[in-house]
C-alpha cells in the first residue's frame, strides 16, 4: 500500500489571532519541529508500505526550514519541501487538498503542523483502515481522524455513532474532522467543491459577525462524514491537536507525550 503524507507548515501568526495561547506554550517554530519529529518517528516504524512526505512551506523562516530538513534527514522515507508562492492559510489549505486530490497513492494523510503523534500512530492508522474495511464489510468509504477530540463529547452536541473494535483499540464514528484526515484520494475527487470551499473561504468567526455566514468544517466537509463516508477516530487518541484548552485531551498526559515523542529516537518501539 502507498501512503502520501501531505503537510503544510507556517511558523508565523496563528489564524485564530494572538489572544489565545496553546496548551503547550512554545514558539510556533518549536511546535512545528516537535510535531514533525513525532510524525517522522511514527512513520519510521512503517516498513511494509510505501510512504512519502510532501511538505508545503507557507513562508516559514529560514531557521524553521533548516530545522525541518534536520528532522526529515532522519526519515526512512522520501520527502520534499515545496515553497508556496502565495502566502496565507487559505492558499496553503487549498494546495494541501489539491495534492491529496491529485495523488496516485492508495491513501493520503492531510495533516497540519500542530498534531503530535505517538510512536504507533501511522502504522495503526494504516492497519486499522485496512482492518475496518475488510472485517466490517462497510458499505461506504472510510476516513480516519487521529484525535479523540473532547469537543465531540459536549452533552448537547453528541453525534450518535457506532463504535468499532480493531486488534489495538476502539474506534468511534463521528462527523467532525479538522483539515487533518487519512482517507483515499477519491474522497477529495468526489467532494472537491466542499474541500475547495472550506480551504478558500474558511476563517474564524470575528466578534459581532453573524454565525450564519461562517464557513468551517461543520458546514462543508462535515456533510461528507455525516452522509457519504464513515469517519472514525481512535479511542484513545493516536495524535493530539496542540491547539487551545478546549482541544486538550483530558486522558493523555500531553507533557509526557511532548517529552517522549519530540526527540529523534532510535527506530525501535519503546512502550515504557
Amino acid at each position: 500500500m502507498k501512503l502520501d503524507i501531505i503537510i503544510r507548515i507556517h511558523d508565523g501568526q496563528n489564524i485564530h489571532g494572538k489572544g489565545k495561547s496553546r496548551y503547550i506554550d512554545v514558539s510556533k517554530k518549536d511546535l512545528i519541529t516537535g510535531c514533525m519529529t513525532s510524525l517522522v518517528n511514527s512513520a519510521n516504524f512503517v516498513e511494509d508500505h510505501e510512504l512519502s512526505f510532501t511538505i508545503l512551506n507557507d513562508h516559514c523562516t529560514e531557521h524553521c526550514i533548516k530545522k525541518i530538513h534536520d528532522v526529515f534527514s532522519c526519515s526512512k522515507h522520501f520527502y520534499k519541501i515545496i515553497d508556496l508562492k502565495i502566502p496565507g492559510f487559505n492558499h496553503s489549505a487549498f494546495k494541501q487538498f489539491e495534492y491529496c486530490k491529485n495523488s496516485s497513492a492508495d491513501l493520503v494523510y492531510s495533516v497540519e503542523d500542530d498534531y503530535l503523534h505517538c510512536t504507533e500512530a501511522i502504522i495503526e492508522m494504516i492497519s486499522s483502515f485496512n482492518f475496518l474495511k475488510s472485517q466490517y464489510n462497510l458499505k461506504k468509504e472510510l476516513c480516519i481522524f487521529p484525535f479523540d477530540n473532547p469537543e465531540d463529547y459536549v452533552p448537547d452536541q453528541i453525534y450518535p455513532g457506532r463504535v468499532f473494535r480493531t486488534p489495538s483499540r476502539h474506534w468511534r464514528e463521528g462527523i467532525w474532522t479538522t483539515f487533518t484526515m487519512m482517507t483515499t484520494p477519491k474522497i477529495f475527487q468526489d467532494n472537491w467543491e466542499l474541500f475547495e470551499r472550506l480551504a478558500l473561504k474558511y476563517k474564524p468567526l470575528a466578534l459581532g459577525e453573524d454565525p450564519e455566514t461562517l464557513v468551517d468544517e461543520s458546514n462543508t466537509i462535515g456533510k461528507i462524514w455525516e452522509n457519504d463516508v464513515i469517519r472514525v477516530n481512535p479511542i484513545p487518541s493516536l495524535a493530539l491537536h496542540i491547539q487551545f484548552e478546549d482541544q486538550r485531551d483530558p486522558f493523555i498526559n500531553h507533557l509526557q507525550w511532548w517529552n517522549k515523542y519530540t526527540k529523534i529516537q532510535k527506530f525501535e518501539i519503546n512502550y515504557e
